[in-house]
């Protein structure tokens, strides 16, 4: 922890970098499945989804320690 007791400043960047990464990686990989089954869009949408719910996932379990 921190000495405020906070998140410092590269703590956070690390936070929302993990967050855009994990959104990244899920709509790469739905467009990837996509375009190999031929189910397009939906894929990428289910990619969006599935890096969102990591994403969420990812930033609850980094901010825990100061709720």
């Amino acid at each position: 922890m921190a000495g405020g007791g906070g998140p410092t400043p590269f703590e956070l960047l690390g936070i929302g970098a993990t967050a855009a990464g994990c959104i990244a990686i899920g709509v790469v990989g739905g467009y990837w499945i996509g375009s190999a089954s031929r189910v397009g869009v939906v894929a990428v949408f289910g990619g969006l989804a599935v890096g969102l719910v990591a994403a969420l996932a990812a930033t609850y379990f980094k901010i825990k320690q100061y709720l």
